[in-house]
């Protein structure tokens, strides 16, 4: 059943602590992001920022940038890293090991990443 209320969002102060990181693809793509904790619990990203990487004004460009204000919205609605990306779909590589179907699960997995290495 939906909620006539969304749970409340977590609101970050104007400055803010934020690390760029550069992320590959598994094609060899590299992609540069943002990722903003939360000062109150620096070991929580609660947002991430396209910041470069694909061709400007290309689709892909504006698919990441929508992509990253949209995680950044459930993390502010408190949902962590990993809860989002149980629900991501995943694929099979020949090596016989699993990883994220899509760009979106890479950006998902860093989060976790840098949630665990502060």
């Amino acid at each position: 059943m939906y909620k006539d209320v969304p749970e409340e969002r977590h609101v970050l102060p104007d400055r803010r602590l934020a690390d760029t990181i550069k992320i590959t693809t598994d094609d060899g793509h590299s992609i540069y992001l943002s990722i903003g904790t939360d000062p109150a619990d620096l070991m929580r990203p609660r947002e991430v920022f396209y910041a470069g990487g694909f061709k400007s004004g290309a689709q892909a460009e504006f698919q990441i940038q929508d992509v990253c204000v949209l995680i950044s919205l459930l993390l502010q609605h408190g949902l962590r890293p990993e809860e989002i990306g149980k629900s991501l779909s995943r694929q099979d590589r020949p090596e016989r090991d699993t990883t994220f179907g899509s760009i979106v699960g890479i950006i998902v997995e860093e989060l976790c990443n840098a949630q665990e290495n502060g």
